[in-house]
Formats: structure tokens, C-alpha cells, sequence
């Protein structure tokens, strides 16, 4: 009955167990045992049946000698000479033959000492793995077994682990991913034990400091880490948050292991308490950001300066004097504005790259000059200084020290000493209220100035008051227009100068309101340069030419249309939404529509136009820089933002039939588009005999008075063909969604 109730009991545990005698045969297994090894498909338990059934196959038969034999060396006794398989075989016997032929990682095994894991290829092919101790048993019965068959047996006590070596080895894996994780990241973990003072940091965040990763630091170590000056915030920030029980965060200096080496951490955690509620303990990461923060300062930096003089650029520049304007009306200080004198003849005798140095080298002088004021580039050729004290006169005075002082220094641009001047206009901050006055007026002095012979400083008066009234005029006659739609638009074509195809045309806006004197385009667009008018005047143009892309004429001839923007649009940071909004809602392919920007807003503003061109770009429309050729640092611009087109200013190659030097120059510009995967136009052909000679540079379009003059684009529409439109739908999938 004993022995029937350990067997009863043996084959409930979940631990395989195997009795073997000292010679290696198979004497007895408990059905956990006889379940493992079935697995495939072998011996399975009947347990309604009570019985082994046998399924497997493979097993060395000795009949001679009457066992079976696996290759560990277990051997099942064949003893009542009945063979496995037979309808009457003995399921004892098949439970030998099963346990023996399956392989069990037993070589090896010392009974009586630790156990050893080992893997085991299953009967379903499976590996496994498994773990197996050995204990020597005293001569008798084993358990559940009707013999006794040798004086002294080996239980064997064989358990599957797969399941936790798995867990083990993914819980190693992902401490090595947490490290791995920890380096890339630069972050560490940290711990602070609230009631021993003692800090506990990951092998990581040691290793940022530079300590070994046995260091133990507490939180007095880590106070002296942190920078002085940051102390107290670090200090307030804790206390905070452990009076209130909350989360922890805060970005500030600190000092590395060599108590030099300066560095930046974000520290966060959270505050944990005890079953009362008191704070015991926090824990968190601390990341190292110095990097980041170097870049965003480097960011801050390029977008608030221009690359080439390394001043402020024009948006920061004007953001500033707005600043500065909201002060009140009990405000002091004045706007001036510096413009190199001659500077086009400087570019056209040396060179744009001397040009570059010319704006360096003054730049230079205005910083040394006024080493503690705001100075900026406006354009090409012109500075805004910004003084926040003095009025009108003091200002003047402080405009002719600048001048003085950058007449006295010659610059030199390949060996040549070229003499450099300034003029400048002068305007008192308490005479204006918005920004765009201060701009005017110090405009109107700056004419002045020119006027004077250059080389002067002129302060606005009073006097100059019509001027700015006249243009004040200008203005409000353009806003009446555009209320009363009487502005127009003209279309001037592009032609390929291989082919002698139109390829798309240029729009022009056109004034037609019946007052006198008439205005030309030239002297408007220049009125409206500082004013709100430019951008409400860009989005009418830009819905305009949707629209006639719209219609059916123009998708029928896959018509292109090319518009023209003034600066505001392009540092209006929604105007680039503004114009995809009107493609999509007039299904108008992005690939009709093309825009221009001049270069000399491309200097002044490059990162907005960077980012306008690459939205817009992104989205199908060309981009193309107008004017190329008149600004400074031409080829410099061209490589760094992503235009589509270069469109070469008129003067660049008016005369490129008859000069050799102008055809080199075009050629030069040529030779660098084509490697940027740019396409060139010419502009301002006026004669028959530049055709040929730009189409034999390399130039790839042209448009001008000889290849086909300005009409009106209502005109353009009628004359285009009425062809089905459906062929546009394919090209508009990815753009519409």
C-alpha cells in the first residue's frame, strides 16, 4: 500500500523522476517524466485509462540482447519478451522504451552534487532546456514498481526550464537594451533615498560624470557637482517637490568628476511615500543635454543672424525696433540706416565675392563702432542700427562717427585697397509710432544723403513730410484699386530656347484705375515694399492665377503660370499654407504654378525663404530665384536654398552677344545651375541676336519684349485650346489625397 501510495504520488508532482540502476537500465518513471518525453507524438498518458499508450517509433531493438538502448545510454529492459507495438504490448515496457530512446541530457550528471542544466532536442524537434540532479538511492523497490532490480539505483530528477531560462534571458536582454538605451540616450537612472541622504546612480549616468561605477555618491556629493549659480533653483526645485508631492524636473549646469568640465542635465523624478503619505524616496533620469542645448542656441543664432556679416537679419532687426517702438511715447533713441556707397560698381568691377567682403569688413567697423547696440542687414547694401538713447541730434552725431570710422579704413579684396563709404538716414523713434514709418522715414533721409553726393548722414525732417505723404498716396491708391478691381494681370511668356516652345509664362500686375500720373509697376511695387498692402496684394495675385489655372482652357493646355512675391509674404509664416490651401481647393496641379522671389529678399531673409521654398517645393511647385546676379553672395545663396529655377537679371546679360566677360560670367552661372539640378531663364531679351547667344551658354528659357510682349491673361485664357482636361486628375492623387 506504501509503495502504490508513492507512486500515486510521484506521478502528481510536476518534476520528471527516472530510477536507473548503477548499470544504466531504465526501472521507473512518474508521468510527468513519461508527459515530456511524449511530446510530438510519442507515449502519451491515458489518464481516464490509467495506461501508457505508444506511438513512437525509432528505438535500436538488441534482440539478442533483449533491450533497448538510447544515446545516452539508458537501456529499457526487455524482460517478458513482449515487443512494443504488438496489440497486447506491455505499457510498461513501451514507457522503458520511450524514456530510454529519448535522449535525456543524463552523461554527465554526478549523483549527489549540484544540478546541471542542459539542453535537450524534444521529440517534436524543440530544444529545450533542462534541469537534472542525480541522488543515489539505497537497494529496494522504487516506488510504483513490482521488482526489485539491482541492489542500488539513481533517481534522477529531471525538471523543465525552459520557461524561466527564457525569462532569465529576457530579462538580460533588456537590462543590455536599458544600457544600450542609457549610452545613446545619454541618460541615466538615478535613485535618492530620502531618509539616509544616500543617492544611488546607474553605471551610465557614473559614467556621463566620469566616476567609476563602483562610486557611491549622496546627495551632498551631488550638490557640489552643480553649477553655483544654479544651486538655489536646484535646491527650490526639490523642496518643491517633496513638501508637495510631486513630480521633479529641472534643466541646469553642473561640473563632471574633474570638478572643470561643464555640462547640462535635465533631471526628472517622481516622489514616492510611504503607506503614511511621507516622502521616502525619489526616483528618476537624468539626461545629459548639453548637445542639445548647443544646438538650439547655434539654431537661435542662424536664425536670427545673416550667415554672411554675421549680424542680425532683417526680421530680428525689425522684430527689435517694433520692441522697441512699444516702449511709448516717452521712448528715446533712433533708426539708422547705413548704405554702402557704389556698391553695384564695387560688384561689377571685382566681383560679388569682393562685394562679400566690402559687407564683412563694414559690418566689422559698425560692431566695433557701437559694440552694444542692435545692428542688422536690411538688403544688399544696407545696414539698420538701432541706438537706444539720444535724440534726433545725437543720433546724427553718433551717424557720422560710423561713417568717419568706416571712410578710414581701406578694404582689401585680392590685393586691390578699395576705399569703402556709407551714407545714412537718420530718424528720431520718438517722431514715429510702428515700424514701418521708422523704415520710411529713415528711407527718405537715406535719399537724401545720396542725394547730397554721398558719403553723408542726413537726419529727417519735417521738409521731407510731402515725399512720404506722395507715397502714402500711391499706397492708398493701390488699396482702392485692389477694393474696386481695378488691377489686372498680364502674362509675359517663357520660351524654350532649344525647342522655341512657350513653357509657361510669367504673371505682371497691372494698375488701371483712369487717375493721372499713371503708375507703372515698378514705381507701386516699390511704394507698397514696406507695407501690409505688399502681402494682401501677393494672396489676391496668388488667387487670381489659381483661378484662371482652374479653368477648363487652362487645364486643357497644362498651362504654367509664374507670380511674383514681395518679402512680407515671404517671412508671413502662413503664406506657404495659404497657397496649397487654394491648389486643393481648386484642384489646380502644384506643378502650374510656380513662384518668384528676388534676390535680394533671398539675402535678407534666408531661412523664411528656405522653408517657403521647401513646402512649396515638396508639394510640386517650382520655385525660382529672380534677379540673379544683383546681390551679393549670389552663388552662395543659389547652392544653399532649394530653387528650381535662376532666373539671370537682365543687366547680368544684356550685353553677353557682344562681351566676352558677360558671356563667361552666364556660362559660370550656367555651369553651376545645371549641377544643382537647376533649370536657367533669361530675362529682358530685347533683341534677336541674345537669343542664340544664351541658347549656345546653355541657358534654358528666356522671356523679353523680342520673344513675346505682356498680355492680358484673360486674353491668354481664350486663345488656349479646350482639350478634355480629364488627363490632369492622375498628377493631383497624391497632392489632393
Amino acid at each position: 500500500m506504501v509503495a502504490s501510495m508513492a507512486g500515486s504520488v510521484a506521478d502528481v508532482v510536476s518534476t520528471g523522476l527516472l530510477v536507473a540502476t548503477s548499470d544504466n537500465r531504465v526501472v521507473w518513471a512518474n508521468r510527468a517524466l513519461l508527459d515530456l518525453v511524449a511530446t510530438g507524438g510519442g507515449v502519451a498518458y491515458d489518464i481516464a485509462a490509467g495506461v501508457v499508450s505508444d506511438g513512437i517509433a525509432g528505438a535500436a531493438h538488441d534482440s539478442a540482447a533483449g533491450v533497448v538502448r538510447d544515446g545516452a545510454g539508458l537501456v529499457s529492459t526487455v524482460g517478458g519478451g513482449y515487443w512494443r507495438g504488438e496489440p497486447d504490448a506491455d505499457p510498461v515496457y513501451s514507457a522503458r522504451v520511450a524514456v530510454a530512446e529519448a535522449g535525456l541530457p543524463l552523461a554527465g550528471v554526478v549523483p549527489d552534487t549540484e544540478p546541471r542544466e542542459a539542453q535537450w532536442q524534444a521529440p517534436d524537434g524543440t530544444t529545450r532546456w533542462l534541469e537534472v540532479r542525480a541522488r543515489t538511492l539505497a537497494g529496494g523497490r522504487p516506488p510504483g514498481l513490482g521488482q526489485v532490480v539491482s541492489d542500488g539505483f539513481v533517481l534522477y530528477e529531471i525538471a523543465d526550464v525552459t520557461g524561466r531560462r527564457r525569462e532569465e534571458e529576457t530579462l538580460r536582454l533588456r537590462e543590455r537594451w536599458l544600457r544600450h538605451v542609457e549610452t545613446i540616450a545619454r541618460t541615466g537612472i538615478w535613485e535618492w533615498d530620502l531618509v539616509t541622504n544616500e543617492m544611488e546612480w546607474s553605471d551610465e549616468l557614473l559614467a556621463m560624470f566620469g566616476y567609476p561605477t563602483d562610486t557611491q555618491v549622496d546627495y551632498d556629493t551631488f550638490q557640489l557637482l552643480v553649477h553655483p549659480e544654479d544651486r538655489a533653483t536646484v535646491e527650490s526645485v526639490f523642496d518643491q517637490a517633496i513638501a508637495t508631492v510631486t513630480p521633479v524636473e529641472v534643466t541646469h549646469r553642473m561640473y563632471l568628476a574633474d570638478r572643470l568640465t561643464e555640462c547640462v542635465l535635465e533631471w526628472r523624478g517622481d516622489v514616492l511615500t510611504d503607506d503614511s503619505g511621507t516622502p521616502i524616496r525619489i526616483m528618476g533620469t537624468a539626461h545629459d543635454v548639453t548637445e542639445l542645448i548647443r544646438i538650439r542656441r547655434e539654431l537661435a543664432h542662424a536664425a536670427a543672424h545673416e550667415p554672411l556679416t554675421e549680424v542680425l537679419n532683417r526680421r530680428a532687426t525689425t522684430a527689435l525696433l517694433a520692441e522697441r517702438l512699444a516702449a511709448g511715447a516717452e521712448r528715446t533713441g533712433a533708426l539708422l540706416l547705413v548704405d554702402v556707397d557704389n556698391f553695384k560698381i564695387v560688384n561689377d568691377l571685382r566681383g560679388h565675392s569682393a562685394g562679400d567682403t566690402v559687407m564683412r569688413s563694414v559690418a566689422q567697423s559698425l560692431g566695433e563702432t557701437l559694440p552694444a547696440v542692435v545692428i542688422g542687414r536690411l538688403g544688399d547694401d544696407e545696414f539698420a542700427v538701432v541706438l537706444q538713447t539720444g535724440d534726433g541730434l545725437d543720433a546724427l552725431a553718433v551717424a557720422d562717427t560710423l561713417r568717419e570710422q568706416v571712410a578710414r579704413h581701406t578694404v582689401m579684396v585680392d590685393g586691390f585697397a578699395v576705399r569703402v563709404t556709407v551714407s545714412i538716414g537718420v530718424v528720431s523713434l520718438s517722431a514715429v509710432g510702428d515700424c514701418d514709418t521708422a523704415l520710411a522715414h529713415a528711407g527718405l533721409a537715406l535719399s537724401e544723403a545720396k542725394d547730397a553726393g554721398r558719403n553723408c548722414a542726413r537726419l529727417f525732417t519735417p521738409e521731407r513730410h510731402e515725399y512720404l505723404t506722395r507715397r502714402t498716396l500711391v499706397v492708398q491708391r493701390i488699396r482702392d484699386a485692389l477694393d474696386a478691381g481695378l488691377l489686372t494681370l498680364e502674362a509675359q511668356p517663357v520660351v524654350d530656347l532649344t525647342s522655341h516652345e512657350v513653357q509657361g509664362y510669367e504673371v505682371l500686375l497691372r494698375l488701371h484705375d483712369g487717375q493721372q500720373p499713371e503708375l507703372g509697376p515698378a514705381e507701386f511695387i516699390s511704394a507698397l515694399a514696406h507695407s501690409d498692402l505688399a502681402l494682401s496684394l501677393d494672396r489676391w495675385v496668388v488667387q487670381q492665377t489659381v483661378a484662371a489655372l482652374a479653368s477648363v482652357a487652362a487645364r486643357g493646355a497644362r498651362l504654367r503660370l509664374h507670380v511674383n512675391i514681395s518679402s512680407r509674404s515671404v517671412e508671413d509664416p502662413d503664406f506657404a499654407d495659404f497657397v496649397l490651401s487654394a491648389l486643393r481647393a481648386a484642384r489646380v496641379d502644384p506643378s502650374q504654378l510656380g513662384i518668384e522671389i528676388a534676390e535680394s529678399v533671398a539675402v535678407a531673409a534666408a531661412d523664411a525663404v528656405r522653408q517657403l521654398a521647401e513646402t512649396l517645393t515638396g508639394a510640386g511647385c517650382r520655385f525660382t530665384l529672380d534677379d540673379f546676379g544683383v546681390a551679393l553672395g549670389s552663388f552662395v545663396y543659389l547652392r544653399n536654398l532649394p530653387f528650381t529655377n535662376v532666373k539671370i537679371d537682365g543687366d547680368f546679360l544684356r550685353h553677353v552677344d557682344t562681351s566676352p566677360a558677360d558671356a563667361v560670367l552666364v556660362d559660370a552661372v550656367v555651369r553651376i545651375a545645371r549641377c544643382l539640378g537647376m533649370y536657367t531663364i533669361a530675362e529682358s531679351v530685347d533683341r534677336e541676336s541674345l537669343a542664340p547667344a544664351l541658347r549656345d551658354l546653355g541657358v534654358d528659357y528666356a522671356q523679353g519684349f523680342h520673344l513675346g510682349p505682356p498680355r492680358p491673361l484673360t486674353e491668354l485664357l481664350a486663345g488656349t485650346s479646350d482639350a478634355d482636361p480629364q488627363t490632369h486628375e492622375a498628377g493631383l492623387n497624391s497632392f489632393l489625397g
